[in-house]
């Protein structure tokens, strides 16, 4: 395996598709590599350090958005992506390039000087390729503990069939719908194996004041240090927000 290397700035990257793509290095890195990662994240995720991708141009996160009953109907990442179009438009090339191809190695990001990494702030995978590709970043930072977001547990279900699932990457399924936690067969795969280590579910303000102050368990917190959504304890397996 070549390697790339870490002071000089390699050529563009050619993805499976035939485009181009520019070498980028984040501060969190020791390498180049065409994904873009998102080290300037602020509030409660601020110093962590993510890779995301764009629900404005996911096809399946497009259908959910326009769903009423979904809580995608109240996706702040949306409009996140339109008010800030420089992160757009990273998290649209993310997108593409993630679902391209399997990516090689020596093409991924290497992390330093950070012990968590959050996978999909703004968007979910499309495919089995992206999901493929975020195994093997977990991979290749055995010492690093990542942590994704996703309602598509289809995807990973089949990413992790083709290619495991790291003991490092904590699988987060996120509930469909406001204020009910997504049932057992939702996140369980076909032969009955869980992957999923935590469930998270947004629940609307009157839900949560009727339910009282110890009821939310993830909100106006410090992501560094509370770390439950990247910890696999089984006491936290239920993970509840408060709806912006």
């Amino acid at each position: 395996m070549s390697r790339i290397s870490k002071s000089v700035k390699p050529v563009n990257f050619i993805d499976a598709a035939g485009r181009e793509w520019p070498m980028l290095k984040s501060k969190f890195a020791s390498n180049y590599s065409p994904i873009h990662v998102s080290d300037y994240m602020s509030g409660k995720m601020e110093g962590i350090p993510s890779i995301s991708t764009s629900c404005l141009v996911n096809p399946i996160c497009i259908k959910r958005m326009q769903d009423g009953e979904s809580v995608c109907a109240h996706c702040f990442a949306a409009a996140t992506m339109q008010r800030y179009s420089s992160a757009g438009q990273h998290a649209e090339n993310n997108f593409h390039l993630l679902n391209a191809g399997v990516l090689p190695l020596e093409m991924l990001p290497r992390f330093k000087n950070v012990a968590i990494v959050r996978i999909e702030s703004f968007g979910d995978v499309a495919s089995v390729v992206q999901a493929v590709n975020y195994i093997n970043i977990a991979r290749v930072n055995p010492f690093i503990t990542f942590a994704a977001w996703t309602k598509n547990a289809n995807i990973w279900n089949a990413a992790i069939a083709e290619a495991g699932k790291p003991e490092n990457l904590s699988l987060i399924y996120s509930s469909f719908k406001l204020n009910i936690p997504a049932a057992a067969s939702e996140y369980f795969t076909r032969d009955g194996e869980n992957h999923f280590d935590h469930v998270f579910t947004v629940y609307d303000g009157a839900t949560c004041d009727f339910y009282g102050d110890a009821f939310v368990n993830c909100g106006a917190r410090d992501c560094s240090t509370c770390r439950r959504c990247y910890r696999k304890d089984a006491a936290d397996f239920m993970v509840r927000e408060r709806l912006k």
